[in-house]
């Protein structure tokens, strides 16, 4: 019988072997065939013909040749782009059906004219595929409060479905710098301040964008990790500034994201960010691009740049005479496509050829890289969107849902005073909702604009029903306008006396109210991506706008219940709101179903269960303030202490939790040996819940120093009432490595400090020893 069992499992195995090598052969006979192709393609190509294909251009320049019923003018484009397109970014607020009809028109005349190579169209995926209609999940910032790459993984994977259902192949996500700058407009767009988490749910969106397999099939969309390096951190805040960072804190910290993605998934592109390390641009930066990213990482993919940042070599950061020669440098330096908005550096390509001053040879390596791409993706195949499948992915109920499930696991519960939340529907007879946030959707930046969703006010009326009576009041307002990322003057302040106007007929309505949800903090026109002086989005200060405190001083003084509901692109200073107000949800933005979610956690439908990816400090004096210090970054201020608003890592639930004591399977280790770390986790109280455990490290002595606390791991376990469960952490040696001195990657002989807890400032502490 064994010798049975034996014969037929060296079968199976036979087979599977087998088959995993025609496998491997047709997978390597593919990629000969397109290789040979590309080849050919090349050879045929002129030098004009060449330049073209290297430019990403935007949809501007060319609305001019496009008709009512959104189709192109093959004429128009054959005359002003005899040599083609390489590729483009449609208008991301066409409705659906005529974004389609436009990019199948583009097609068209781009496969039956000159090299017939098809346009590759490319896209946004910040929080959903960035297009009218599309489903809209919460912003980065949001999403990080999860902590659920799983989710995250789902969340991206219907993104690059209705991306390519359009006909995008290729998104410039995902954001991988941390979160350590508020001020920054653009720390929305991040997932955190910590590089493992950070690490975790990039790799999680990338495999959602791309999937798992080798390459992306018909159903997804390529990735591009950006932005490459250190992008969250700019001086002062300020949008494009330089980051003044050493090289053992950017190995250490802003690089592990990228390391780790390129080994765990298989990002196809890349985009260097628009800052300057040590002087030099990072578009310009050889050690950036040649030693670290490719020689050291192992990244195989095409690098693509961010928007105009070649052209910004001469005309930002003067480390170039012009962009002729801003353009040689790119090149040189394998900077593979140059994304512009219609005429940027890479035009002047031929001409640096022609003058002797450029090798031909390193634009056909870029080139050889991007028409692969374009053959593996399928589009010499079938380069056109169909409708029919475009709206039968878009936007569908089970993505509603799956929005809904992400913004409910993505708020925050900061404070719950005396267990005010959740509100006991059958006690109240009217609710006031009040805040210049209540009314209309927030989702922050990279959104289709004008915004379609379930506000607060909305949502919080719809679970009312006919049970109680729902009441709203502005409070105050933010700007004169509506809020925009996209437009440029949304900032005007409102009147003063219109402000004191607005904060008494809120106390009116409170007034008559047996609880108060009031809607406050920032939106997105104050927290952008400030591409201009016209267009600023990075701020000063972090505490409330306007009026903002003193409506909640008013509402205070009122002695209603309230809970107030943070919205915004950053951690803000609530230090007020801290103090006075009983209950604190912190939401940033939660997408689409915000009010939903909100209404159902408000209600106790949903136990929250988020934790911050971010440190709230007290103040923006208090930057910078992550979790992950140096030892010698201790001192507190005159007259304050060093603890910031809310740690990193912190959110209440609706239940309670114990944390036993930890345990360790040994107290020494080698070099190549994993040390687990197991500690039971018990549900207190009368409701079942999620909860977030987390693991930090901490190399006590080592040859360069190191933060005081790293998170290197983490899991959810869901709790029934008085359900105790086992967590176990298995600490590997990777775990426990990092870069030295001299850039190298090392473990060291030493003492360890493994620390287990609900959020980074309330942990418990184990030692152990690596020999």
């Amino acid at each position: 019988m064994t010798y049975i069992k034996t014969f037929k499992m060296k079968i199976i195995v036979a087979l599977f072997l087998s088959v995993l090598s025609l496998s491997l052969h047709a997978q390597k006979k593919a990629d000969s065939s397109i290789d040979e192709k590309v080849e050919a393609l090349i050879k045929k190509m002129s030098l004009a013909d060449k330049k073209m294909q290297l430019q990403i251009r935007s949809f501007d320049g060319f609305k001019k040749f496009r008709n009512q019923n959104g189709e192109m003018n093959a004429d128009s484009l054959s005359k002003y782009y005899p040599n083609g397109i390489g590729g483009l970014n449609l208008d991301i607020n066409f409705e659906p059906e005529m974004y389609v009809k436009t990019l199948n028109s583009f097609q068209k005349w781009s496969t039956s004219t000159g090299n017939k190579i098809p346009i590759e169209f490319i896209g946004e995926g910040l929080h959903g595929y960035m297009a009218r209609g599309a489903t809209v999940f919460p912003q980065a910032i949001a999403l990080g409060s999860t902590w659920d790459p799983e989710l995250a993984e789902r969340i991206y994977t219907v993104a690059g479905l209705e991306a390519r259902s359009r006909g995008v192949v290729q998104v410039y996500a995902p954001n991988l710098d941390l979160a350590r700058e508020p001020r920054f407009g653009r720390i929305e767009e991040m997932f955190s301040e910590d590089p493992y988490l950070v690490a975790l749910m990039g790799n999680a969106e990338v495999n959602g964008f791309q999937s798992r397999s080798a390459k992306p099939d018909l159903n997804h969309v390529a990735t591009t990790l950006k932005h490459y390096v250190a992008h969250g951190q700019p001086e002062g805040g300020r949008n494009t500034a330089p980051i003044n960072i050493s090289n053992y804190d950017l190995m250490n910290n802003d690089l592990f994201p990228f390391e780790y993605i390129i080994k765990h998934a298989n990002p196809v592109s890349l985009m260097p960010s628009y800052n300057e390390i040590g002087g030099v641009p990072n578009h310009a930066n050889s050690w950036l691009i040649q030693d670290v990213l490719k020689k050291q990482l192992g990244f195989k993919g095409f690098i693509t740049s961010d928007q105009s940042a070649i052209d910004q070599i001469h005309g930002l950061h003067y480390f170039a005479k012009s962009n002729r020669e801003a353009a040689k440098i790119a090149i040189e330096n394998t900077i593979d496509l140059d994304l512009q908005f219609n005429d940027g550096a890479y035009n002047s390509l031929d001409t640096l050829v022609k003058s002797g001053q450029l090798s031909e040879k390193r634009i056909d390596d870029a080139l050889r890289k991007f028409l692969k791409f374009k053959f593996e993706m399928g589009l010499f195949d079938n380069p056109y969107a169909d409708v029919s499948k475009m709206k039968s992915v878009t936007n569908t109920v089970q993505n509603k849902k799956l929005a809904l499930e992400a913004a409910e696991k993505a708020a925050v519960l900061l404070k719950n005073q005396d267990n005010l939340l959740p509100l006991d529907s059958k006690k109240i007879k009217t609710l006031a909702v009040i805040g210049p946030l209540a009314k209309g959707v927030h989702f922050g930046g990279y959104s289709a604009e004008p915004r379609q969703g379930i506000d607060l006010l909305n949502g919080i009326t719809a679970y009312a029903g006919n049970d109680f009576k729902v009441t709203y009041a502005e409070g105050c307002k933010l700007a004169l306008e509506e809020s925009s990322f996209w437009a440029d003057k949304v900032q005007t302040p409102n009147s003063e006396e219109d402000d004191r106007r607005l904060i008494k007929e809120a106390i009116e309505v409170a007034k008559q109210s047996d609880v108060i949800v009031l809607a406050i903090g920032e939106t997105v026109a104050f927290s952008r991506e400030a591409w201009g002086e016209n267009h600023l989005g990075d701020r000063s200060s972090l505490s409330l706008l306007g009026l903002q405190d003193d409506l909640v001083k008013e509402l205070v003084a009122t002695g209603k219940p309230i809970v107030a509901i943070i919205f915004g692109g950053r951690p803000l200073a609530i230090n007020d709101v801290a103090k006075n107000i009983p209950s604190i949800i912190q939401a940033f933005y939660l997408g689409q179903e915000t009010g939903t979610g909100l209404a159902n956690i408000l209600f106790g439908k949903v136990n929250p269960s988020g934790k911050l990816a971010v440190t709230i400090p007290k103040s923006v004096g208090e930057l910078p303030a992550y979790y992950n210090r140096q030892p010698s970054r201790m001192r507190s201020y005159v007259n304050d202490n060093n603890k910031p608003l809310f740690p990193f890592g912190f959110g209440l639930s609706y239940t309670a939790y114990q944390y036993g004591k930890p345990v360790l399977d040994k107290k020494d280790i080698s070099k190549t040996e994993n040390i687990i770390v197991t500690i039971p986790i018990t549900n207190t109280g009368k409701v079942e819940g999620d909860e977030i455990v987390q693991l930090y490290i901490r190399d006590l002595i080592s040859s360069g120093s190191r933060p005081i606390m790293e998170l290197k791991d983490f899991t959810k376990v869901h709790l029934k009432p008085n359900e105790t469960k086992n967590v176990t952490f298995t600490i590997t040696p990777e775990k426990l490595m990092f870069y030295n001195y001299q850039l190298k990657k090392v473990l060291e002989s030493g003492d360890f400090e493994v620390m287990i807890g609900p959020n980074s400032a309330s942990v418990q502490t184990l030692t152990f020893t690596v020999k």
